[in-house]
């Protein structure tokens, strides 16, 4: 009886130790991002006004997480009249007839800070899902520039290394 249970026992604990052990990957300390999702809405802002709410979700994985930047990260490369104050860029391209041409400045580069979202612990390896919303105010006397677009966006860590650039679905309104 004491043996059945101790096999028992032996054969539950040999199941879960399989089960539970995952091999270690391996990630780049490069960033890697890869557009998920667009989700387009008619919405009003805070004042009540009509607007088109952009949310592009990507998926980010960094093999040593050191995405985002704290509050107080405002000095060496990271200080306000620096490109790398910011650490999510993302393009907007302007579509026509099938063609998509960069929109200039001002406006055409959005310019984001993620927070600091480094994991705790022993693995650094950082896999997310991150959404960023835009808002683009429309009327009847104040029509959206153009009904056809897509944008590019990629991402800077602290180490200010750059991620892979990706593409998003052409967006329609």
């Amino acid at each position: 009886m004491k043996t059945d249970r101790l096999n028992l026992f032996l054969a539950g604990f040999l199941i879960l130790a399989t089960v539970s052990c995952k091999p270690v990957v391996d990630y780049p300390d490069i960033p890697e991002i890869s557009f998920t999702g667009v989700v387009v809405k008619d919405s009003s802002d805070v004042l009540d006004n009509d607007v088109k709410r952009v949310t592009l979700t990507f998926h980010m994985v960094d093999g040593n997480g050191d995405i985002g930047l704290a509050t107080t990260d405002t000095s060496g490369p990271f200080n306000k009249d620096s490109l790398y104050y910011y650490n999510l860029f993302i393009q907007e391209y302007k579509g026509e007839n099938g063609i998509f041409t960069e929109v200039p400045e001002p406006g055409g580069l959005k310019r984001f800070r993620i927070p600091d979202i480094s994991p705790t612990g022993q693995n650094k390896t950082l896999i997310a899902d991150i959404s960023v919303t835009l808002e683009y105010p429309w009327s009847e006397f104040n029509p959206l520039p153009f009904n056809e677009f897509r944008y590019q966006l990629h991402l800077v860590d602290r180490a200010l290394n750059h991620s892979n650039t990706d593409t998003t679905t052409v967006i329609v309104w």
